[in-house]
């Protein structure tokens, strides 16, 4: 296919690893909101660079959405 399945937005969206629940030590569990519902996405790889480096790229993202979303807020706040 050649669009994308969901578009999530950054300001839902939550990243958490999980290697117990996933059953891979390299496990990523993204969560985000839609119909008001929780929903969850499992991720994982054989390299725990890449899950960490997954979850960085979404934590950097969010901080930049906040930073803009709040201009005059410390880092700390945001």
């Amino acid at each position: 296919a050649k669009e994308p399945k969901i578009n999530i937005k950054i300001d839902v969206i939550n990243a958490t690893f999980q290697p117990v629940k996933i059953g891979n030590p390299n496990g990523l569990q993204i969560t985000y909101l839609k119909d008001n519902k929780t929903r969850n996405i499992f991720v994982y790889h054989e390299s725990g660079k890449e899950v960490v480096d997954w979850f960085n790229a979404i934590r950097s993202v969010q901080f930049h959405y906040l930073k803009v979303a709040f201009p005059i807020a410390s880092d700390n706040e945001v």
